[in-house]
This record gives C-alpha cells, sequence and structure tokens, in this order.
C-alpha cells in the first residue's frame, strides 16, 4: 500500500513538472502580456527596493559573515516574483497550463 502510494506521487509529481504555466487574459496579445508583464517586474523591483533597500552586491560572499540585515538574493527575488505575480492577477490574467517551450 506505502509503496503503491509513494509510486503514485512520484508519477503525479513527474507529469507535474512537465507542465510550463503561462499568463492569460481574455483579450491580450503577446504585446499586452509582455508589455504588462514587464510593467509589473519593474513596478515588484522598486517596491523591494524602496522596502529592503539596495540589493547585496554579488560579489559578497556569506560563508564570510552574512549580512542578516536584508534578505537574501533568492529570498528578494522570491519576494520580487510574488508581487510581480500579484500584479499580474491584479491585471486580470490568469496562470494556465501551457506547452513547453521545445514543444511549440
Amino acid at each position: 500500500m506505502c509503496k503503491a502510494a509513494l509510486l503514485l506521487l512520484l508519477t503525479v509529481l513527474v507529469l507535474a513538472s512537465c507542465a510550463e504555466l503561462r499568463w492569460q487574459k481574455p483579450g491580450a496579445d503577446a504585446g499586452m502580456l509582455s508589455a504588462d508583464f514587464e510593467a509589473c517586474r519593474t513596478q515588484a523591483q522598486a517596491r523591494i527596493g524602496r522596502a529592503i533597500g539596495p540589493a547585496m552586491p554579488s560579489g559578497s560572499d556569506p560563508r564570510f559573515g552574512a549580512d542578516i540585515s536584508q534578505p537574501s538574493p533568492t529570498d528578494r527575488r522570491i519576494q520580487e516574483q510574488q508581487l510581480a505575480d500579484r500584479c499580474m492577477r491584479d491585471k486580470g490574467y490568469t496562470l494556465v497550463p501551457g506547452v513547453k517551450t521545445e514543444d511549440r
């Protein structure tokens, strides 16, 4: 029973990894999508920059004492992506499964 459940979970995860998500909005063409996404991304970067300050220099090495006063570059990118996603949803877009780029 446990092996069957594990196999099912593994199968679902493998199949889910094949799906690529893309933004979609009724009536929006590729140009509008691109412009809206870029505007949301720029807005998110500006908001994070105002909230937590400039990004940590890429040459800094956390092995020699991480600056815990601000999020790591990875945390910063996650926060920016979450803000950009919220912006896109506020503009009326939804994420839908799409075809992988290699398959087009």
